[in-house]
């Protein structure tokens, strides 16, 4: 196969980068770069979304035999159109994709997007980080959290591994409850002594997905009973259901209906069931939940076959 294809759908998230090329009528490719990005205005984070691309085209060239598309559908996390970053992902996107027209849109829009179809419905998304998106029968949006590791996401994978690895720590000085999770911490981070801990996070090296990763270990010593576990995966829920509430209350849906996304959700059954316990706790029969898609790839997916239907009518 060669010549022009028709679209190339890129979610690029935090942890990683996935891409899905569709042309003549069929999905062709489906892979993802292995790499996440980041706030495209932080350092070596232009670098990250050049290579992540570098990746995509090259994947493409060798599977399909062409790396030149008519339409390319983004989502990139933590943008939107009315700042910076906005432009400056787009300038690189334009610089890669020549003589393609280049839609891109927020992570949180595709994610909408993957779930709803353009219809009314709350995201709640607990990844890397945490946010809640919804979008009513009038068209009106709302998005509550998504403020970064410094100055929210209580309910997402860094804060549960954050306050998992300080539990962790307090346990090994004994200022705080033991827990299990002190016997984690050496050998996740293969480690000799917990003081050599502080050398490596605050290293320049260090990636702060390493922090949400340990998330992981929190929601399974919490599935065994772990009390200190299960307090802080409880609060991380209890977070969760708060940021719907500004949706609901300030938003009109008929009927809602909110989607669990993000890899704690679709990986962590507990963290699932805890939240959606708490919500149908808070809401009742006034909220229908749902786990949804495991990422936002299908939302970028979908805003550009719309895209492309609508410039070609009748393909």
């Amino acid at each position: 196969m060669s010549g022009i294809l028709d679209l190339c759908a890129i979610d690029a998230g935090q942890s990683n980068t996935r891409f899905l090329v569709f042309d003549d009528g069929k999905e062709r490719l489906e892979d993802d770069t292995g790499l996440g990005v980041t706030n495209i205005l932080l350092s070596g984070a232009k670098e990250a979304l050049r290579e992540n691309l570098d990746i995509i085209l090259q994947s493409t060239r060798d599977a399909l035999g062409s790396d030149r598309f008519r339409m390319i559908s983004a989502g990139y996390t933590g943008i939107s159109k009315e700042r910076e970053e906005y432009r400056v992902v787009l300038s690189i996107l334009e610089g890669f994709f020549t003589g393609s027209k280049i839609i891109l849109e927020s992570d949180i829009a595709t994610s909408h997007a993957a779930n709803f179809h353009g219809q009314p419905g709350i995201v709640l998304h607990a990844g890397t980080g945490a946010f809640a998106y919804g979008v009513d029968s009038k068209g009106r949006c709302l998005r509550t959290g998504g403020w970064g590791y410094l100055l929210g996401d209580e309910g997402s994978g860094f804060g549960l591994g954050l306050q998992a690895i300080q539990a962790a720590l307090g346990a090994w000085e004994k200022t705080a409850p033991q827990t299990s999770l002190k016997d984690e911490l050496l050998p996740f981070f293969e480690i000799d002594d917990p003081q050599t801990l502080k050398t490596v996070v605050y290293s320049q090296s260090f990636q702060r997905r390493r922090i949400a990763d340990f998330a992981r270990i929190l929601l399974e010593h919490a599935d065994r009973g772990d009390p200190v576990a299960q307090r802080i995966v409880g609060a991380g829920a209890g977070r969760m259901v708060k940021l719907t509430e500004p949706i609901i209350n300030r938003l009109q849906f008929e009927n809602p209906e909110a989607a669990l996304v993000g890899a704690l959700f679709v990986n962590c059954p507990l963290y699932f069931e805890k939240t959606r316990a708490l919500l149908l706790q808070r809401y009742g029969d006034r909220l229908g939940v749902r786990l949804g898609e495991r990422s936002s790839l299908p939302g970028a997916l979908w805003i550009g076959l719309n895209a492309l239907n609508a410039d070609n009518p009748g393909r």
